[in-house]
């Protein structure tokens, strides 16, 4: 595999192209035809999903680029993610052409342009084919998968990272070109690969996967791997820089989703859970390529584990593929690299570290589906290498199948032309989309359309629904003895979904405060129960029976179980919780009595109250005899209550 890589990749029939100016003026047309596909979206208006975080409501992206703006977005971990190049580029676009949406547009579609070009170079550099090349990015520049990326202002990180990425490929051609030469510039342009993968990496921590997607070049189809155990020792070495930086963009990014609660924990998410639906949305992702029907700005997932059947068929479609790309990898390597290119690239967003409530993104789509357009760019050629008229056949193809591409990239663009249209769009094709219900309320509303109390209604519906599922699943697992930690993921679910209900944060305390060391996380749980509904007595009651176990909590107890027995005087346990806590407290002796006296009035028969009634007495001058009294009713609720006889016994020996 260490043989000089030469032109003699591509078939004379399919990649015979003109010399010199020929691939320059290939690239043009192919940037001026996606250009002009895309064109329609400079007359789009912002949305209100996500736009406002980037630049409409973002007051330092409207003060343009300034030296104060430009400092915070170096700083800043706004939007979960940490992307200054991102930032200042939407800090120039203000600078260039105010809030007006047409310019931000037409920045993201003249850079969508530019990756088809530069994807376009960077093959034809690395494989020598020059009209497959073509065809594959011609395939990137105009799938429909593709819109979202570019017609969505907040999606800039998705084009101008992949910018940078596909000039890395490009440099590390190059690098390698002269590697194989032994010409100069090799360093350089090593320097120049390792500059731009830095610089994606501030635009959109995606590209983290880059440093194994150039080990996967290097085996095809750079050959620059020999098949030795020291071949591939050497270019493990020399990608240590490119893995280094993916691992430094990987702790900032944990880092800025952590601190924006945006990445979901494994108690909400189990790891089963985020492995079945990363196998369901992977066989998604390679039907929407084939056929990309029913797009959505949003695909709903709330947590829900996918069907076993789906989850089987994934697994047996995915092991096939990968069965088959590797039984060819002598003689067809570009069906194994395009396939792992696919997987490998998809993994940061596959939802294994779930990260949001989508289960999949168009967006997502833009750099991996590369790989599977290679495969089917490269076998296309190799399956009608002995047919009489390939190139014609293929050329009538391949027009066929972009243009098909084509119209439906100008339909799929023309749901984004503003907000109303497109979430109305993601309701028609997606059901129970809460996102697409709420964002089309703040649209509706900017305009006081009647209509928009209604998609408010629907919003909480939906989530109150699917919020009310997990925590009556929750409720039935805590009455099944050893499944609390299942009924606290499934109430954990319910909160995800529907934060501002108050019975699944009173439910989900509750759980954890019967797991050993829980006891402050089931405090905060109640506290939000209590904010949501303060008539919620029992939720009071709970808070204050766990502040009242935790150190310095009593004080706060006191209050939560005034508070209960005022909302429900028939309270037994809060008369009695309250009794308790007074009688430790100077001077609320009396107070003590009255909550202990209520308790008994409540539940006569209930021996503690008595006894704890009796032993409160006890220690107050001239009460001994009904100090006494309270022990002796404490005796006929409880005959071998021997700590009641011990104190009668006391007290009667007690001069007095």
């Amino acid at each position: 595999m260490n043989t000089p890589r030469s032109r003699k990749g591509a078939s004379p029939a399919a990649d015979a192209a003109p010399r010199s100016r020929g691939p320059i003026v290939l690239g043009v047309l192919l940037f001026l035809l996606v250009a002009g596909i895309f064109l329609p979206a400079v007359t789009d208006a912002f949305i209100s999903y996500d736009d406002p975080v980037y630049v409409t409501d973002n007051a330092h992206v409207k003060a343009g680029l300034t030296w104060a703006s430009a400092r915070w977005a170096f700083q800043s971990t706004e939007a979960s993610n940490w992307h200054p190049l991102t930032w200042l580029s939407h800090m120039t676009d203000v600078e260039l052409f105010g809030l007006q949406p047409w310019g931000h547009h037409l920045t993201s579609l003249l850079m969508h342009a530019l990756n088809a070009v530069l994807l376009f170079a960077a093959l034809r550099r690395m494989t020598g084919a020059l009209w497959r090349s073509l065809f594959v990015a011609a395939l990137f520049g105009l799938h429909p998968l593709h819109v979202e990326s570019v017609a969505w202002v907040s999606e800039r990180k998705d084009v101008l990272s992949t910018t940078f990425w596909m000039l890395v490929l490009w440099a590390y051609a190059l690098r390698a070109d002269a590697a194989r030469s032994r010409g100069p510039g090799g360093p350089a342009f090593y320097g120049l690969a390792l500059l731009f993968f830095t610089l994606g990496l501030m635009c959109k921590p995606m590209l983290v996967t880059l440093p194994c997607v150039l080990l996967l070049l290097d085996c095809w189809p750079l050959k620059r791997w020999d098949g030795s155990l020291g071949g591939a020792r050497r270019l493990l070495v020399e990608k240590i820089p490119f893995f280094a930086l993916s691992a430094a963009a990987c702790a900032v990014t944990l880092y800025a989703q952590g601190r924006g609660e945006a990445v979901a924990s494994t108690e909400d998410f189990p790891l089963g859970v985020r492995t079945a639906n990363a196998l369901v949305a992977y066989c998604r992702y390679l039907g929407k390529c084939f056929v990309p029907a029913r797009l959505s700005v949003f695909y709903p997932d709330l947590g829900d584990q996918p069907p076993f059947s789906d989850t089987l068929l994934a697994v047996l479609l995915l092991a096939a593929i990968t069965v088959v790309a590797a039984a060819f990898v002598r003689r067809r390597p570009y069906l194994l690299i395009g396939w792992l290119w696919f997987l490998g690239t998809l993994v940061p967003v596959i939802g294994l570290v779930q990260v949001g409530g989508q289960s999949m993104a168009d967006r997502y789509s833009y750099i991996p589906l590369v790989g599977v357009f290679v495969m089917a760019a490269w076998a296309a050629e190799d399956l009608t290498s002995t047919w009489a008229h390939q190139r014609g056949v293929l050329g009538l193809a391949a027009g066929a199948v972009l243009a098909s591409l084509a119209a439906l990239t100008s339909l799929q663009l023309s749901y984004w032309r503003d907000g109303t249209r497109l979430f109305r769009h993601a309701l028609a094709v997606t059901p129970n989309n809460w996102v697409a219900h709420a964002n089309l309320y703040a649209t509706l509303s900017r305009s006081s359309a009647p209509e928009a109390t209604a998609e408010l209604r629907e919003t909480v519906r939906i989530l109150a629904t699917v919020a009310e599922t997990h925590d009556r699943k929750g409720v039935e697992l805590e009455r099944t003895p050893g499944h609390t930690q299942e009924a606290i993921k499934e109430f954990r679910a319910a909160v995800r979904i529907m934060p501002d209900i108050a019975e699944p944060h009173y439910n989900l305390g509750t759980a954890l405060a019967k797991m050993p060391g829980h006891m402050p996380e089931a405090v905060d749980e109640f506290r939000a129960a209590v904010r949501l509904r303060p008539d919620f007595a029992d939720a009071h009651f709970n808070l204050g029976t766990a502040l009242a176990s935790m150190p310095n909590g009593r004080d706060e107890a006191v209050t939560e179980y005034e508070t209960a027995v005022r909302l429900r005087p028939d309270n037994y346990p809060a008369h009695l919780g309250l009794a308790y806590l007074l009688s430790g407290i100077p001077g609320r002796t009396s107070e003590s009595i009255a909550e202990y006296q209520a308790a008994i009035r409540l539940r006569p028969e209930f021996y503690q109250a008595h006894f704890n009634l009796g032993m409160v007495l006890s220690g107050i001058p001239g009460r001994t005899a009904e100090a006494i009294g309270q022990f002796e009713a404490a005796l006929r609720a409880k005959p071998d209550l021997e700590r009641a006889r011990e104190m009668i016994s006391r007290l009667r020996a007690t001069p007095q």
